[in-house]
């Protein structure tokens, strides 16, 4: 099987394709068409069928985004887990469906982690982000892999291009609880028509920041420990334009991590030994052409390393040593064409192929292995006041095993219909409605692990709704705002639960069902106040009630789902000027419950916590300087995401950039 798909590798290898084109292929074709329709400009979130959220660099800077993960929790129907500290564990569910509905990409191509179907976002840096999106549902762009549509929300993470010429970028980030992070990227053309650059950083953190443990009526003065981590990335980039109608670009990316893992407060003990090793090789590989006037092809190649290493000390192990080491390994190819006999009509064609294997140091490994087929159908029609939208996707996923069973084969259609209508010529205001079927598949922690996982444990599957409105504010007025407001109903159907089999074994099974009904707002405001003197508004706000209902009879019968607040969200102002620009910005959620059934003693508690950064651009000749400080947590407010992981209080941040 190997030899096969090196064979196959080998044989593409010749073909790739621009990863930003990827993505938006089909909306670049129509520039000129999208310019007669619009009377005044709008954002793609305004005209999108779908809600869509689009964080680019500048505005990161005006909300006081610090990383990847809290530039997604500035968006509506975001919910956030992290485990506290620089380098913890960061992962992402969006309008109430777990981490494993949420697709993550970055520059085009789609990450994955078939173990435990969870990418932690912690790895990745903000330093060279473009931009950072969200789609719900369908994504609009439809030139894009079958596979970015088999997600019900995809996150997409776009890193800066590489220029054909000298690009030079030197960072150095220095806060508080031990923190430290150099940040290079060298780029540089080679020819006319070939380009690369460099990208290198590295992270530490002590992550030993005070909190306050709480046990009745006593509350001490405690430490985190047991919290190092030191982590470093590398990536290389390289474009070749080989003439008008070809572009070949690809990417090699490796990430190395120690972190020592302090594990859940416990009262009277603060001792512990875990550790956790993990690295990821990636390579991938594009190519874009455009055959004809009408019909232009997509080709993707990739190719996934993963290593996680989990190392204890505990009397309760024999012989006091507890390892578990894991390898995963993903082969992926993609391939799209793309057909638009008119402005009107866009048609798109994309099959994908992946396979993952998974083998582990355990003595009840069983080696389990899938071959995965997804084909998608896609035509999009538009005119000036009307786009709708229409896939349908197939997907394929044969499971095996080299020792002992399999889990069981999946086949299934998934379709989704999207639109958006402008009923105003004169005004930007836009109504759109989506519907989206969609499933996952078990990860192989819930099909394959010891006492945990179930061979036959069925996909997940999700039914989408979504009913919305935009409306944009333009022209030549010194005010600009976009107002974005979605409800939405979600039903969750075999949803995948752990329960107990019996006092020491747990079991997978297809037990819930859950429904979340919700709604989504959204703002941005921004006007000018004098020359060189803007003000930005930012406002997010989400209602999400998740209740399950498997069972009447339960204690969990619609109650709120574990982890998913009914109120959250956020709020950012900021003042740039010719001196020192300033944001001040807040998040917050309502209480949360580690179970489904609600008690009282599982309830966490809601916060509110505010955040000020402070930046300035210095040019000098050809060159610039860019200074930030940061406080986070300015009230230095002790609060919990997870349950007995407390988040550190208040820190400072301050950045030094030298660019070329």
């Amino acid at each position: 099987m190997r030899r096969h798909i090196a064979l196959i590798f080998a044989f593409l290898a010749t073909k790739a394709i621009s990863a930003s084109d990827i993505e938006n292929a089909d909306t670049l074709t129509h520039t000129l068409s999208e310019l007669n329709v619009f009377s005044a400009p709008a954002p793609k979130e305004a005209v999108s069928t779908t809600p869509i959220r689009i964080t680019d660099q500048k505005q990161m800077l005006r909300t006081g985004v610090g990383d990847v993960s809290d530039a997604l929790t500035r968006m509506p129907g975001v919910n956030l887990r992290d485990y506290g500290g620089a380098g913890g564990l960061k992962t992402v569910s969006v309008r109430g469906f777990g981490a494993g509905h949420t697709g993550v990409i970055f520059d085009g191509a789609p990450l994955s982690d078939v173990q435990s179907g969870q990418i932690d976002l912690s790895r990745y840096s903000i330093d060279n982000v473009k931009n950072v999106s969200m789609v719900i549902g369908d994504n609009e762009d439809i030139f894009i892999p079958a596979r970015l549509a088999a997600s019900a929300a995809t996150v997409s993470i776009s890193t800066m291009p590489v220029i054909n010429k000298t690009d030079l970028s030197i960072k150095m980030r220095v806060g508080s609880f031990g923190f430290y992070n150099p940040f290079l990227r060298f780029g540089t053309s080679l020819s006319e028509k070939t380009a690369f650059n460099i990208i290198g950083e590295f992270t530490h953190a002590e992550n030993d920041y005070p909190f306050k443990l709480r046990n009745g009526e006593l509350i001490t003065d405690e430490k985190r420990t047991n919290s190092r981590m030191n982590s470093g990335n590398a990536e290389v980039n390289f474009i070749w334009k080989i003439n008008t109608g070809n572009t070949i670009s690809a990417k090699a990316y490796y990430y190395n991590s120690n972190r020592q893992l302090p594990g859940p407060v416990i009262y009277y003990n603060n001792v512990s030994k875990e550790r956790l090793h993990e690295s990821n090789a990636m390579a991938q590989v594009h190519w874009r052409s455009r055959l004809s006037d009408v019909l232009m092809l997509n080709g993707l190649l990739k190719f996934n390393h993963a290593v996680s290493k989990y190392h204890d000390e505990n009397g309760k192990y024999p012989g006091g040593i507890l390892d578990q080491n894991y390898w995963q390994r993903e082969y992926y190819t993609s391939w799209a064409l793309l057909y638009t006999p008119t402005y009107n009509w866009n048609l798109d064609y994309s099959v994908d192929y992946f396979y993952n294997n998974l083998n582990s140091n355990l003595t009840t490994d069983s080696k389990p292995f899938r071959n995965s087929i997804l084909q998608s159908a896609t035509a999009k029609f538009r005119t000036q006041s009307l786009t709708v939208m229409a896939r349908l996707l197939y997907s394929i996923y044969l499971n095996g095993a080299k020792n002992g069973a399999s889990a069981k084969d999946a086949r299934r259609l998934s379709p989704s219909i999207s639109l958006a209508y402008r009923p105003i010529s004169s005004q930007l205001l836009y109504l759109r409605a989506s519907y989206k079927n969609i499933f996952r598949m078990p990860t192989f922690n819930e099909a394959y692990f010891d006492h945990y996982g179930s061979l036959d444990v069925l996909p997940e599957s999700i039914d989408q709704l979504n009913l919305g409105a935009t409306y944009t504010i333009s022209g030549n007025l010194p005010l600009a705002a976009t107002f974005t407001l979605d409800g939405y109903v979600n039903n969750i159907h075999d949803m995948i639960v752990a329960v107990p089999f019996n006092m020491f074994v747990w079991s997978m099974v297809n037990l819930g069902k859950v429904r979340t009904y919700g709604l989504d707002a959204a703002a941005e405001i921004s006007m000018s106040v004098g020359k060189k003197h803007d003000i930005t508004l930012n406002f997010n706000y989400s209602f999400q009630r998740a209740m399950p209902l498997t069972n009447p009879e339960s204690s969990e019968w619609k109650k709120q789902v574990a982890y998913i607040p009914r109120h959250s969200g956020s709020a950012a102002v900021s003042y740039e000027n010719p001196w020192v620009n300033i944001s001040f910005s807040g998040t917050g959620v309502s209480e949360r419950f580690t179970t489904n059934n609600n008690l009282p003693a599982t309830r966490i508690d809601g916060y509110m916590e505010f955040g000020v950064t402070a930046w300035r651009s210095i040019p000098i000749k050809k060159h610039t300087i860019d200074l930030r400080f940061d406080i986070q947590n300015i009230f230095n407010k002790q609060y919990y995401i997870v349950a007995r992981y407390p988040m550190p209080g208040r820190q400072f941040k301050f950045s030094f950039a030298f660019t070329y």
